[in-house]
């Protein structure tokens, strides 16, 4: 099964392949017909029902040209334009080709034509066999350094290391964990962009035209992703290529020197925990990081003019012109004297009002807007100290969060550090992957204002991060009580609870997110929850309820990833044949999941579809997966329907020892005994299995 993939892999072209390899493509077409000036790939135009009135002459001629093309399958030359197509499995791909020399397309033969569509086509797949991993049909570590190096300068958008290790170090168990893994990873980037295996369970994603927050939405999205589908370790690591500095070592090229940064950075994100990631450019220039440590010359002079005092206040202006500088020196009054660092000027205040301190800065910003030219005014950050709070050396960098909150509202803002001052603090440090310092910042948000729902949800999802799961429900539950934050805080706590096997209350979570008033924001999360909330309701029975929402999150999207819990339904539901319809289609999605494989053959043995398919169906899946009793009972059943009686009572023996299989593995020995044609042993299991029902409540389930 295997070797067929990777032949199929290797010796026919896709769809997605004139996107990954489009460069090398029209290099490839360039060396084989020169003087052009574009290179278009083009699907097929679709067959008009009638003539448009609106359409013009020219397009009218261009649109049969590509139609003769696509429906005979052979080149077609229009004016300065050649038109080639080309067969890819059942699609047609259609090769514009413009700006050919008069003389070339005089000299032009069918024959050249016609032998020059399969040339091409054999350039391409030695272009794609060389880009591609064997392993994984993934792109490879060498087509990603081939397209750093190529792009140079005009590099842009992110590079994100993604590594993944198993748990344990059995050949065959990394294997199938990798296979899985690749799965599931093309599941998530739905080829939004090109993915790279890098080897050793390392991938590489090209994020061309990021946007600036991107990283940071988009590294928590991947291991949360990840973690939901029980990944162990999962780091990230993120790196900007813009203006990449390739530093004093010029005999590293712009590849090797990308990666050494973005692997440093996924070696910060392994240390920080199980599930964590790390922004590179929070390594470098740290001086330039909006967070950054004050100069031990601001501390001396903050240290100095609130000695001896018991409550003061700082405030940082964010502008180093002079004219500012004399406004603020003019309002110092008996204050200390202001100082300019930084592209900053401070001034501290022996006083906590907060409706003075205002007063004060407001007063600055009128003076200093009437001496200026500037047309913006700056923003003003405040941190007011008291003992009760904080530090003297934190002043500085409250007045910087405080700054920070400012750049969110109009030019000239003032702003004393408060509970919002932190959570956007605690989003920056977040962002760059520092759990550590964001749960800090979270919590002085919280003592500021213990009710504030989204540094609650903020904390929990820190913590659920770090795999501590007690507080991160306690926040989750406490911040579902906000009215404007409820529907993410149910959301994230319905994951945390189903991470953990609290399946019963991870449904009744997500169906109380669902009620919650619909916003525009929220669409993607709900379709989300809608999917979970069915594999939920698959894993604990509620069939019909199960089916009604992956049926229409089905309908709308066509993921291959749902095709097993619409077998796993539809089966629940007795309808066989459409479970057989959909596990089979599952099974080409992912070929190595032993539950499909389990449930398939227990199916095929239900409805009499060949007991020896079943039995090689349920072996499978019991190699694949060892550790599931449920698979072994389920392997029992076919060995007893193929009449191997002896194995199948080894198979059942250490399901007969589990609480959560020992029910279905009284029946089947009861089962197994009758075959055998021993009655009184068959009554004496039977019995036992009514009788553990009866004791036990949850031993009711079906395997």
């Amino acid at each position: 099964m295997v070797e067929y993939v990777y032949h199929d892999l290797f010796n026919s072209l896709e769809r997605s392949d004139f996107i990954r390899f489009t460069s090398e493509f029209v290099l490839a077409i360039e060396a084989n017909i020169p003087t052009l000036e574009s290179v278009k790939f083009l699907d097929p135009i679709l067959p008009q029902p009638a003539d448009s009135s609106e359409e013009r002459s020219d397009e009218k001629t261009l649109r049969e040209a590509i139609q003769q093309a696509s429906n005979s399958v052979r080149p077609v030359i229009l004016d300065d334009s050649l038109y080639l197509p080309f067969q890819i499995d059942d699609a047609i791909i259609i090769v514009e080709l413009k700006g050919l020399d008069d003389y070339l397309l005089r000299k032009l033969g069918i024959d050249w034509l016609e032998d020059l569509q399969p040339r091409l086509l054999r350039e391409f797949l030695l272009i794609k066999r060389a880009g591609i991993d064997s392993l994984t049909g993934l792109l490879s570590s060498l087509h990603l350094n081939d397209t750093l190096n190529a792009e140079g300068a005009k590099l842009s958008g992110l590079l994100v290391l993604l590594s993944i290790a198993p748990k344990g170090s059995d050949a065959f168990y990394v294997w199938k964990y990798q296979s899985r893994t690749v799965s599931l990873l093309k599941g998530f980037i739905a080829d939004r962009f090109p993915v790279y295996y890098i080897g050793q369970s390392c991938f590489a994603i090209l994020c061309r035209h990021a946007e600036h927050n991107f990283a940071s939405e988009f590294a928590p999205l991947l291991l949360n992703y990840f973690k939901r589908e029980a990944c162990s370790r999962v780091h990230v690591a993120t790196l900007d290529l813009a203006n990449i500095d390739c530093g004093n070592d010029s005999s590293l090229s712009i590849s090797e020197t990308i990666m050494k940064k973005a692997w440093a950075a996924l070696h910060v994100a392994s240390k920080r925990g199980p599930f964590a990631f790390c922004n590179a450019s929070s390594l470098e220039k740290l001086t330039e990081h909006p967070l950054a440590l004050p100069s031990e010359y601001l501390k001396r002079w903050v240290q100095k003019g609130a000695r001896n005092s018991d409550g003061f206040s700082l405030l940082q202006f964010e502008d180093d012109g002079v004219d500012l500088f004399d406004a603020v020196q003019n309002h110092a009054g008996s204050h200390e004297d202001p100082v300019m660092v930084d592209g900053s000027t401070y001034l501290l205040v022996k006083n906590t009002d907060r409706q003075k301190l205002t007063k004060i800065a407001k007063a600055i910003l009128a003076e200093y807007a009437l001496t200026s030219d500037e047309t913006t005014l700056p923003n003003v950050g405040i941190a007011v100290y008291s003992p009760k709070e904080q530090s003297k050396a934190e002043m500085l960098l409250n007045c910087r969060k405080a700054l920070c909150h400012a750049a969110f509202l109009d030019p000239g803002s003032v702003v004393i550090c408060d509970a919002v001052s932190f959570n956007i603090s605690g989003d920056i440090y977040y962002g760059d992957g520092d759990l550590i310092r964001a749960v800090r910042e979270y919590k002085k948000g919280l003592e500021l204002d213990s009710k504030d729902g989204n540094l609650l949800n903020s904390l929990g999802v820190c913590y659920a991060q770090m795999n501590k799961h007690k507080a991160a429900v306690y926040c989750f539950k406490e911040a579902s009580k906000s009215g404007k934050d409820r529907f993410m805080a149910l959301y994230n706590l319905g994951f945390e609870q189903q991470q953990q096997g609290e399946n019963c209350a991870a449904i009744k979570t997500f169906t109380s997110a669902l009620t919650c008033e619909e916003t525009e924001d929220q669409k993607t999360a709900r379709k989300d929850i809608s999917f979970q909330l069915a594999v939920l309701c698959c894993i604990e029975k509620y069939y019909k309820k199960g089916l009604a929402l992956l049926q229409v999150w089905y309908e709308n999207d066509p993921d291959g990833k749902c095709l097993k819990y619409l077998g796993e339904l539809y089966a629940g539901l007795g309808d066989y044949k459409k479970a057989m319809k959909y596990l089979q289609l599952a099974m080409r999605y992912d070929e190595y999941d032993a539950e499909v494989l389990g449930l398939l053959g227990e199916i095929y043995l239900t409805e009499n579809e060949g007991d020896d398919i079943a039995l090689r169906f349920c072996e499978k899946s019991v190699e694949l997966n060892p550790d599931s009793l449920s698979l072994k009972v389920r392997l029992a059943k076919a060995q007893t329907q193929c009449g191997d009686f002896a194995t199948a009572e080894k198979s059942l023996q250490a399901c007969l020892r589990n609480s959560r299989t020992r029910l279905a593995a009284l029946k089947q020995k009861a089962i197994l005994a009758r075959e055998q044609g021993k009655r009184k042993a068959a009554a004496r299991w039977q019995e036992k299995a009514k009788q553990f029902s009866v004791n036990n409540k949850c031993a009711g389930k079906k395997i």
